[in-house]
């Protein structure tokens, strides 16, 4: 072979080692790349399986349980919602009870006494009397007072203060049909609360400027809510706050209206304030944007309802004692709850509120004291 030949077989076998090396190093390259694709596909399943975890978490985070439990912090216990007087004023008495005599105005709000005009003394003493009944409470009184609503309504059907009056009795009616029931949400319930539904809607047709038709809206709103869907408990939430702060407005001496105010600021900062930033956003976008409050909101209704109503409600101080603590301030949570201590009741709901306070003490009264 020539030298010339030995040459360009030199440099073809030089051309072709170089090729086989590239192309080696290519492959080699390649495999790289592909081993890290395939960690990088791993890792974002990993990463996705979490989300969809953390996802269905947030799901039932947001879903108001129909326990009453999970939904007490929006809405208001129904015994002591029966404790509250219907037919008393700012001064603590009875209008119309001296010597007999039939009132200027039966309605509560004061500004609005055009029912006064339109009943005799008969129909009053009968208001007086289904006050009564609901105020001393019991499924055989809640009937009675039913009964005795249903017949002055038939008489005067365009009268306000019958419709929600009607709405309360219809929800306390059903609150005492679930303690002698309580597996199953039966027929009658439902039926009573599409009837409180519609009495309190008609109240509010009737004088839309009547506190309590406006206070029983939100509470009758509330627990109707909890049987529908998220998206709709989202929606309702709005309403039952304007609801409430109808009431505020028309009924500014009334305490219970800042208590729901506060419990729903407080229940509204728990369930969304405590999400993250990213679950907040997934919310908004798989339901609707949820509302919003802050734990200084709550704490000034329910100081405010403390204020107007002192020492009278053990449910305002526990929610207190709740509020504070979400500010980690375990001294004024303490104190508060302690002053729950001094109150007494036999009613089913404060017993239930006294137990969970105590709870809270043996949990929490070693962090005041740090």
């Amino acid at each position: 072979m020539s030298i010339i030949s030995k040459v360009i077989v030199a440099s073809s076998l030089v051309a072709l080692g170089t090729g086989l090396v590239y192309v080696i190093y290519q492959r080699y390259v390649f495999t790289e790349r592909e081993s890290k694709l395939e960690s990088q596909i791993s890792h974002l399943s990993l990463k996705l399986a979490k989300l969809e975890e953390e996802l269905q978490k947030i799901k039932e985070n947001l879903t108001l349980s129909s326990s009453t439990e999970e939904n007490e912090e929006i809405f208001i216990d129904a015994l002591e919602v029966a404790a509250t007087p219907l037919t008393v004023n700012e001064q603590g008495d009875i209008p119309g009870e001296e010597q007999g005599a039939v009132p200027t105005c039966i309605q509560s709000d004061e500004t609005f006494c055009d029912a006064a005009k339109k009943v005799d003394e008969n129909t009053y003493a009968l208001l007086i009397k289904i006050d009564s009944l609901v105020e001393e409470g019991g499924y055989n009184n809640m009937k009675e007072a039913f009964n005795l609503l249903t017949d002055l309504i038939e008489k005067h059907p365009l009268e306000s203060e019958f419709q929600w009056r009607l709405a309360k009795v219809c929800f306390l009616l059903t609150s005492e049909d679930m303690i002698k029931n309580s597996e199953t949400i039966s027929s009658t319930q439902t039926d009573l609360m599409k009837t409180a539904h519609d009495a309190a809607k008609r109240a509010l047709e009737l004088n839309d400027k009547s506190g309590d038709a406006h206070k029983w809206m939100a509470i009758v709103i509330g627990s109707i809510t909890q049987y529908l869907p998220v998206q709709e408990q989202i929606k309702n939430a709005y309403v039952i706050k304007d609801h409430i702060q109808a009431a505020m407005k028309y009924k500014p001496n009334d305490f219970l209206p800042y208590h729901m105010m506060g419990r729903w600021c407080y229940s509204v900062y728990v369930k969304v304030y405590m999400l993250t930033w990213v679950e907040r956003k997934v919310a908004a976008t798989l339901f609707a944007a949820p509302p919003t409050a802050t734990i200084e909101e709550a704490i000034e209704h329910l100081l405010k309802a403390e204020e107007i109503n002192p020492g009278s409600s053990i449910d305002n101080v526990l929610y207190l004692g709740k509020a504070y603590l979400a500010k980690r301030d375990y001294i004024k949570a303490v104190m508060w709850w302690k002053s729950g201590l001094q109150m007494t009741s036999s009613k089913t709901d404060d017993i239930k509120a006294l137990k969970e306070i105590e709870d809270l003490l043996t949990q929490y009264e070693s962090y005041a004291q740090s």
